[in-house]
């Protein structure tokens, strides 16, 4: 009978820990989810009868294949949706607000254009409302996530200035007819080059190579400062500075976030002469950096298990997660687990609600300030007594993984 209660126990506790696990890496189900969206664009265009390789070789506008040019905006929006999937794989929010504005081009221009696509546009009606259910865990500011959204505004304006020559072709001496020259003065003049071999004449034409100068201008320089800038920033800064603390990693605390608990708590270890090692994003790093003087710091993702080794994981007392974020807290526990290290695991929950699924990764220590107030202000409000014993008791309900003991020391 034993034997069946443990199996049994076994089987639930697993079951836990891979639902948690699963939450944890719901964003790569959102990823996959919107990547979907580009695979029914490029089905429905594979349908069509495009020649996309012989469009080069045309010589007039006129012979320009009328299919390509209402697809083409539909292709290159099916692009544009597998590069911002890429960057909801880490998270960023950058690519949640592209990925977001995306989908409501995708409905409406699927709609306008390909409206007998009902299925496409279902889709990317659940995509966008997913979108929006898990906008919140989407907070993360990353280097690849600005090269993507870089990536896309230049081919973006590329299109535009390609096709706007070739549309404005009569307006130029010489005139721009095919999609080789119209491709070549959009590069032209994009770069603020300006050879002269082509030259807007009309008004219209005029107006939209100042546009083009500007939008490339605008482009480039914001190109350069998003994908450049933490890079330049963060070298200028360590020649100025110098490189950051560093210490043996050894028998230290790894302190994962930033959250007002985090901070609280390297105040207190600092005070007693405790080595850390915290870890917090380049936004965070950025935003705080008075918070930081002094520290040994590494930035990084402290979910990944790259960075927890970098911390020292494998030497280390205890890992604290204490993020503003659960699901982080969790995968940070789950990390520094499947890293097979020995040091102790924290976990901050937040959100009282998400206590359970923290619980599902077995942290050594789950603790819930929340929880431990509200426990508190409930019992004041009812007009019960507060003593040492119920103290310790919301206690132990809120911090779960000591004894009694342990708290009373």
């Amino acid at each position: 009978m034993n034997e069946h209660v443990s199996l049994i126990r076994w089987i639930g506790k697993t079951i836990r820990r891979f639902t948690g696990w699963l939450y944890t890496l719901r964003h790569i189900f959102v990823a996959l989810f919107v990547l979907g969206n580009s695979g029914l664009i490029f089905h429905t265009i594979y349908g069509l009868p495009i020649d996309l390789l012989t469009l080069f070789n045309v010589r007039d506008y006129e012979q320009i294949n009328a299919n390509f040019l209402i697809n083409a905006p539909y292709f290159m929006l099916g692009v544009f949706i597998v590069m911002s999937s890429i960057g909801l794989f880490f998270r960023a929010r950058i690519s949640w607000m592209i990925s977001f504005t995306l989908m409501l081009i995708n409905i409406f221009y699927t709609d306008h254009i390909h409206p007998q696509q009902t299925h496409n546009i279902h889709y990317g009606i659940a995509s966008l409302v997913l979108l929006f259910m898990v906008r919140k865990y989407f907070s993360k500011s990353s280097v690849a996530a600005g090269s993507i959204f870089a990536l896309i505004s230049v081919i973006t304006l590329l299109l535009t200035s390609t096709y706007g020559a070739l549309y404005f072709g009569d307006g130029f001496n010489p005139k721009i007819t095919s999609l080789l020259t119209a491709f070549y003065y959009a590069i032209e003049t994009m770069s603020t080059v300006g050879y002269g071999d082509i030259v807007p004449v009309s008004e219209p034409a005029r107006l939209f190579t100042i546009s083009v100068i500007v939008s490339g201008i605008t482009v480039f320089a914001t190109s350069a400062t998003s994908v450049l800038g933490p890079v330049v920033h963060s070298g200028f800064e360590r020649l100025v500075k110098g490189n950051s603390k560093k210490m043996d990693r050894t028998n230290h605390f790894i302190i994962c976030g930033l959250s007002s608990l985090a901070v609280n708590t390297i105040k207190q270890l600092t005070e007693r002469k405790q080595p850390i090692t915290v870890i917090v994003s380049p936004r965070i790093q950025q935003v705080a950096k008075d918070q930081l003087e002094g520290l040994d710091v590494v930035v990084g993702d402290y979910s990944d298990g790259c960075i927890l080794t970098q911390a020292g994981v494998m030497n280390a007392k205890a890992v604290l997660a204490l993020s503003d974020d659960d699901a982080d807290n969790a995968f940070i526990v789950l990390s520094a687990i499947e890293l097979a290290s020995s040091a102790r695991t924290v976990a901050l929950v937040n959100e009282s609600k998400n206590i359970n699924k923290v619980k599902s990764v077995n942290p050594d220590i789950v603790i819930s300030p929340q929880q431990f107030a509200s426990d508190i202000l409930a019992r004041l409000l009812n007009g019960e007594s507060i003593d040492s014993d119920s103290i310790v008791a919301s206690l132990l309900h809120s911090v779960q993984g000591l004894s009694e003991k342990e708290i009373k020391k």
